[in-house]
Parts: C-alpha cells; structure tokens; sequence
C-alpha cells in the first residue's frame, strides 16, 4: 500500500547549513518556512543540477529534518553548503496516483475487488450495519421487486421506504406464481382433552388433537360468527379412545359434506383416525379423510 505524503503550496526555498556526505542523516537547513507539518514529505536538494537527490523527511527538529537519503531511485551524494533546497513531487507520486487511477483492485488501501454504485456484482461476507437503505432490498436474502438479492448478513438495516409488491417478514401478504424449493411447513399442533370443541380462526392450518375416553364432538361455526377464509383447512386426528364426530354448529346454516355414513356428521372410522376439514364456500365444508 502506497505510504502517503505530505505538501505544501507556501513552502519557500532553503539551503543546506552544514556539510553534507552521502550519509549524513539529519541534515541542517536554513530555514522551514511553509514546509509541511505532516510526514512524509520530499526534498530536492541540490535542485536543478545534475547532484540533484530527493530525500524524503520523516520528522523535522526546529532546523534539522531526519531523512531517508537516495529517494525514488535518486542517489545519496555529497552536498556542499549552500546547496539549495526545495519542496517537491517526485515521479513516485504521480505514479501511484496513475496506478490508483487504473486500479479496480487495492485502491484506497482496500484488499480485494471495489464496489461500484453502478456495477452488477456479487457481496459476499458482508455485514450491513446501521445501514439505510432506500430500493427494494428486502431482508433475509429475499428478493424486492427490481430484482436486488442480499445473501449477506443484516443488522440495524432501516427501510426508508416499501414499495408495492416487496415482501416483509411480518407482513400478511400472497405471493403469486413464486416456486418455493423444498419448502416445509411446520404444522401448530392445538391439543384438546373435553368432549366437545367448536373450532377458532386460529386453527386454520393446524393440527388439532382430539384426546378424551368419552366420544366427542368437534363443531364447525357459521361464518358469520368466525370468518374463516376460503380454502381453510384443519387437520383433526382422533387420538383418545372416545370417537370423534365432526358437524355445523347451525346445520340450517353451515353444510358439511362427507363420505361418512352420516354426510352432515361425519365420525372419525378408529383410533387414531385422521379428518380434514376444508372450507369450499361461505358456509359450505367438506370433511375427508378417514371416515366411518
């Protein structure tokens, strides 16, 4: 990594003060005036003529600079009093700001390719923090509606704004035409141990669990009372030994359909027996599954 150097534009011209070999280290000038307060910085010395060296000081003590003598492939010489002395560039700067200039790799000290605004690449390993961001990136690798994907990690990201159609981890929304590859769901198990359940709008999804000795009764509301969506479905198992009937809780109003031997009350064939029950109207249910 390039080292940087310092400079000055006030920086006025001086002389050496004392006899200088081709060793000697610190030198002793005249005067400072205007030279950087910074180091590294670069002096000729001997300017102009054909003893010129650059020297570059890394610490100056009232008029004596500590050096590094022979810089940028210059040669370490003999200098007389009198030789005079004057801030400068060297080759070395403008050459590394070409390369700098030139370079999409290690430019301003970074190891590794640089990240364009503009450029389509690939993050990886990266962590966001306190992060703002103002597009379409959604959190936890997903995918926003121009088509931004983050596989890194996230932390302290705030969304300044949501555009219609982006997905969010806590929104309720539907996804349409969206392959989920090898997708699993976890089924909530609702365990219940009476004789008799009317089903809840949280069931849609579950597992309900219908364990007691007694028969059992497990009832369908209208959908005026609970509001189930189109397309539910409960999954119910008898797992006690009493036997399990499904039925509406207002027959005149809620229709259950089955193959069971009474169709608007279907009963679960043994232990352990399984029944679904899925909602194809307003107040329209179909039970399946293992019926008797």
């Amino acid at each position: 990594m390039a080292i940087n150097r310092y400079y000055s534009a006030i920086a006025q011209d001086t002389t050496l003060t004392g006899t200088t070999t081709s060793s000697t280290n610190p030198i002793t000038v005249g005067a400072t005036t205007g030279f950087p307060s910074s180091y590294p910085f670069t002096l000729a010395i001997d300017y102009g003529s054909s003893s010129e060296e650059l020297v570059s000081v890394t610490a100056v003590a009232g008029l004596s600079l500590t050096v590094t003598r022979g810089f940028n492939g210059t040669t370490a010489v003999s200098h007389a009093i009198g030789a005079v002395v004057r801030h400068v560039i060297s080759a070395q700067d403008l050459t590394e700001m070409q390369a700098h200039l030139g370079s999409t790799t290690g430019a301003h000290g970074v190891t590794g390719a640089v990240v364009g605004t503009t450029d389509t690449q690939t993050l990886s390993a990266k962590t966001l923090s306190g992060t703002t961001l103002t597009g379409t990136l959604t959190a936890g690798g997903g995918v926003g509606t121009s088509g931004q994907v983050l596989s890194s990690t996230v932390t302290g990201v705030q969304w300044s704004s949501a555009a219609a159609g982006d997905v969010t981890l806590t929104g309720t929304q539907t996804l349409t035409n969206k392959t989920l590859t090898d997708a699993k769901i976890n089924l909530a198990v609702n365990a219940q141990t009476g004789t008799t359940y009317t089903f809840v709008l949280t069931d849609n999804g579950k597992l309900v669990t219908a364990s007691n000795a007694a028969a059992q009764t497990y009832s369908i509301p209208t959908n005026a009372s609970v509001a189930f969506p189109v397309g539910t479905q409960i999954n119910l198992i008898q797992v006690g030994a009493g036997q399990v009937t499904v039925q509406a809780v207002t027959s005149g109003t809620t229709t259950v359909l089955s193959a069971g031997a009474t169709a608007a009350a279907p009963k679960a064939r043994v232990q352990y027996s399984a029944l679904t029950c899925i909602k194809a109207a307003t107040d329209t249910w179909y039970v399946i599954g293992d019926i008797a």
